[in-house]
């Protein structure tokens, strides 16, 4: 079948938009590696954490919108140019839904630890439970680029 630019634009505008998310989301992961590395002014550091903080609440609803849009897209191959609507149901999805979830878990983990700093307790446990589960999601996160390259690769064959 004969793709025409409009159904490339289409099918291409998840895998884009779930780069730019997976994007945020290393760079996210990695905002906060950074302080450990050098020395940052307080000043400096509170930035850091501030965006941060602002990124995170974000992220969570990139994610579920990356999911969202390629629901749409899969439904448009299936009516528009007649594709089984059997690529719903791949590993890249679930994983992606996965992702989702741990986005949203990251996000309230995140939100318990900045109201815990901001009445003095002590959230370096909290932080480090955080910081894992922000390092799965980073090996999550590669495995599902490279299931979305292969599934890319195979919708466009």
């Amino acid at each position: 079948m004969q793709l025409s630019a409009v159904d490339v634009i289409i099918i291409i505008s998840h895998p884009i938009l779930g780069s730019i998310v997976a994007y945020l989301l290393f760079k996210q992961w990695t905002s906060l590696k950074k302080i450990r590395i050098g020395t940052i002014d307080s000043e400096h550091l509170t930035r850091i954490r501030h965006q941060h903080q602002n990124n995170g609440r974000l992220l969570g609803s990139l994610v579920g919108a990356t999911i969202l849009l390629a629901i749409a897209v899969e439904a448009y191959r299936g009516m528009v140019l007649d594709v089984p609507l059997s690529g719903l149901i791949s590993l890249h999805g679930w994983l992606g839904i996965i992702l989702f979830m741990g986005a949203i878990g990251m996000r309230r983990t995140g939100t318990r630890i900045s109201k815990e700093i901001q009445v003095g307790k002590d959230v370096g446990e909290q932080k480090r439970n955080h910081s894992k589960l922000g390092g799965a999601m980073m090996l999550l996160l590669v495995i599902i680029v490279f299931l979305g390259f292969l599934r890319l690769l195979q919708v466009l064959g």
